[in-house]
């Protein structure tokens, strides 16, 4: 199965939208692209919605993956990130909040943009 990463370009954020089985280097791949689009297009606010994808990583690429974002996101005023509940764990989201990034994982995509649209 293909990982497949989608951007959309809104009025208050940057729309990152991922499908299908996806490994920590995919992941991390996806987080660049996004990051980048939205520093070159002047975008200050992105949301990364998961909920399409199956992964299954470990703590240590959780904290990869966190660190990942965390440096190519860096700079960049709000993250969201919507995950399945199933695959909420938090310790992507801690990992990059430690290192200075003010993200926050939701389940729900209605929340994470709520949350990105607040001024």
């Amino acid at each position: 199965m293909f990982f497949n990463v989608g951007v959309q370009h809104g009025e208050h954020y940057l729309l990152v939208v991922g499908t299908g089985a996806a490994t920590v280097s995919d992941l991390c791949g996806g987080a660049s692209l996004g990051a980048v689009t939205a520093r070159l297009s002047g975008c200050r606010r992105v949301l990364i919605d998961l909920l399409g994808v199956e992964q299954d990583l470990s703590f240590t690429e959780h904290l990869q993956l966190g660190a990942h974002l965390a440096e190519v996101a860096a700079g960049l005023e709000r993250v969201a990130t919507v995950v399945p509940a199933q695959q909420k764990v938090g310790v992507s989201e801690r990992a990059a909040q430690l290192q200075g990034l003010q993200i926050k994982t939701f389940t729900s995509l209605a929340d994470a943009q709520a949350w990105l649209t607040q001024p």
